[in-house]
């Protein structure tokens, strides 16, 4: 029989349209070329990620819930609550191993109906609605490639654009013996400065964390994966403080130019999803919650049939993600941290309401909103602080 629905990825993106598509009767295969999810350094939720648990009945227990994230900058730190978003319906979200995670995704995924096939996508006639696999051609009335960052598909089409200003690497692992240190509340991210960069810390409970770094191209750190993380913490006493007694358990992760986007997220025949449509920066944990809502939104626009739907989802979805986009673009210019440590006689209301919706992923309401509002003026705020400072 051949599906309604091909999709290229089961991770959560790709269960998660499977499973509104499935639950509404549509008949959906997923490809997943790993038959046990990696444990990979690990995922930070949102917020804004959690109707869409909500709405799925996702199984979020034993995960490490967060109710906030820290920033940390030369030994200075700030603290900021999801309670304090503009209008939040979800006030915390989890610290995920995505092992576990990708499991779970995938168990919701077969028991609304979809079928899994093991194996890895060779090459795509999109004419033809086949993809050939390592499991022998495959045909459906519509491929989907929500196989992650690698954006396989839209590669494949022409369509991925590396970012031009964010040619970005990663080094990420895990550690045990991580102390958590004030201001921050059990399950909180910590987010440390360096120069060029900056450094994750993500808790699962127990001192594990998933610990990382991201180096800008002008970031001066070199050597081996080992030489350059370790040299990256020692650059920052925050994260030093906090990863003193701690041991690696895991091996070293790395990634390059990651930040892209496609040109366009669908066409006849076929639809873009998540990080496999667009890929942005790491900084505010982004990833998952794009790609369960653009999962949600294709759904809906494919359930509905017209053309139409799929340009307005599309522009919803680009919509966004541009949010974030702009907003990282600040982080690396320096401006989300003046903003975050200006003095709170400096600050005021609506910098933190608005900082904390951006952080909780409220990027999809239309309208002036809080995070929309910060991500527009926030060079300017902080160019306020910083003259305020100076005339002081």
């Amino acid at each position: 029989m051949i599906p309604d629905v091909l999709v290229v990825g089961a991770g959560p993106t790709g269960c998660a349209l499977g499973t509104y598509l499935a639950r509404k009767g549509v008949s959906v295969t997923l490809l997943e070329a790993v038959e046990r999810p990696e444990s990979v350094v690990g995922e930070s939720m949102l917020p804004g990620s959690g109707p869409i648990f909500e709405e799925l009945g996702f199984d979020t227990s034993d995960f490490v819930v967060k109710h906030g994230a820290v920033f940390c900058q030369g030994g200075e730190s700030v603290r900021f609550d999801f309670k304090e978003a503009e209008s939040p319906k979800f006030t915390s979200a989890w610290q995920v191993q995505r092992e576990v995670f990708d499991l779970r995704w995938r168990e919701l995924a077969l028991a609304a109906g979809c079928r899994i096939v093991y194996g890895k996508a060779l090459g795509a006639d999109i004419p033809a609605r086949t993809l050939q696999t390592t499991e022998g051609a495959m045909t459906a009335g519509r491929i989907v490639d929500a196989g992650g960052r690698s954006m396989w598909l839209s590669s494949h089409l022409g369509h991925r654009v590396a970012d031009p200003r964010l040619k970005n690497s990663a080094i990420g692992t895990r550690c045990r013996g991580v102390t958590a240190l004030s201001p921050e509340v059990p399950g909180d991210i910590t987010i440390c400065c360096i120069d060029n960069g900056w450094i994750w810390i993500i808790p699962f409970g127990g001192g594990v964390a998933s610990v990382g770094v991201v180096m800008a191209p002008a970031c001066t750190l070199r050597g081996t994966a080992e030489e350059r993380f370790a040299a990256a913490i020692a650059s920052s006493p925050d994260a030093t403080a906090r990863l003193a007694g701690a041991e690696r358990i895991f091996p070293f992760r790395g990634l390059t130019d990651f930040t892209a986007t496609s040109t366009t997220f669908h066409g006849e025949g076929f639809a873009l999803c998540g990080d496999a449509a667009t890929f942005i920066d790491p900084v505010f944990s982004s990833g998952v919650l794009l790609g369960l809502h653009g999962a949600r939104g294709l759904a809906a626009a494919l359930l509905s049939g017209g053309a139409g739907d799929l340009d307005a989802w599309q522009a919803e979805y680009r919509d966004g993600a541009g949010v974030f986009r702009k907003v990282i673009d600040h982080w690396y210019a320096g401006d989300f941290m003046t903003l975050a440590l200006a003095p709170r006689e400096v600050q005021k209301p609506y910098f933190r309401r608005g900082i904390v919706s951006l952080l909780a992923g409220d990027v999809f309401r239309a309208g002036p909103t809080a995070s929309r509002l910060m991500a527009d003026r926030m060079p300017t705020l902080a160019h306020a602080v910083r003259s305020s400072a100076a005339g002081a």
